[in-house]
């Protein structure tokens, strides 16, 4: 899918903050996808919500374990 395609579509990206996850979370909000980030450390995750933003993105940051499908489902319902 083209970056072209990526424009006004949500993007949900699971481990933000770092390695694969966080240069994910800046390719999608570089190509124009709003990014719902989705990690467990707050710090980082607003750090990495302000990379994408810097760079003209929009990005949401969710502190959420993905392991509990209670704070997944409550990450689901903010992002929608």
């Amino acid at each position: 899918m083209s970056g072209a395609h990526r424009r006004g579509r949500v993007v949900v990206v699971t481990g933000a903050t770092g390695g694969v996850g966080r240069a994910a979370a800046r390719a999608f909000g570089a190509q124009g996808a709003a990014v719902a980030l989705l990690a467990r450390g707050e710090y980082a995750l607003e750090r990495a919500a302000e990379e994408i933003r810097e760079a003209g993105g929009r990005a949401l940051p969710l502190v959420v374990d993905v392991a509990d499908a209670e704070a997944v489902d409550a990450a689901a319902s903010r992002i929608e």
